[in-house]
């Protein structure tokens, strides 16, 4: 009889051990990530302070933002790797915050380069204008997903186990 109704695959011990080591092994590769990301932010965050610290002519102050502005990018990436890790539900939030953070970043570096007369001014106004439309539309997704959360959830700001909508 047993013949008949066999044992699903999910819940055989072969199976089990297999979705075992491979979840072992995300948690390593994730790790191995996020610790990774953290290295890479804080040896930014040294050399745009040590580039502060001491401003040479060969480090611009749109130099040293677009650095400290790159470290914020790496570090939205780093809390999606650590959401997975947590294992918290999926979010678009982080990334459209790294969207958010490199239009601004290409705006100022924009603005800083016309004002500094390193870019065309046709061009550099044409840039800007992109980032500001790119800008606008991250704007208006941020809202429809967030709205569209927010109801689905009925009531409630955030998933269960989710920072509230601002994460």
């Amino acid at each position: 009889m047993d013949d008949l109704n066999p044992k699903p695959i999910a819940h055989s011990k072969p199976f089990h051990f297999v979705t075992t080591v491979l979840t072992f092994l995300d948690d390593v590769i994730l790790t191995v990530v996020a610790v990774a990301l953290i290295g890479v932010a804080v040896l930014l965050l040294y050399e745009a302070l040590t580039d502060f610290l001491l401003y040479s002519s060969t480090h611009t102050v749109a130099h040293i933002i677009g650095e400290l502005l790159f470290v914020l990018i790496i570090m939205e990436l780093f809390r999606q790797v650590f959401r997975q890790i947590t294992r918290k539900s999926f979010s678009l939030n982080p990334f459209i915050f790294i969207g958010f953070i490199a239009g601004i970043r290409g705006m100022l570096l924009m603005q800083m380069k016309l004002a500094m007369g390193e870019a065309e001014f046709q061009e550099g106004v044409y840039m800007i204008a992109v980032y500001a439309v790119v800008l606008l539309i991250l704007v208006v997704s941020y809202y429809v997903y967030n709205k569209a959360r927010t109801d689905s959830l009925g009531s409630q700001t955030s998933a269960p186990g989710e920072k509230p909508l601002d994460s």
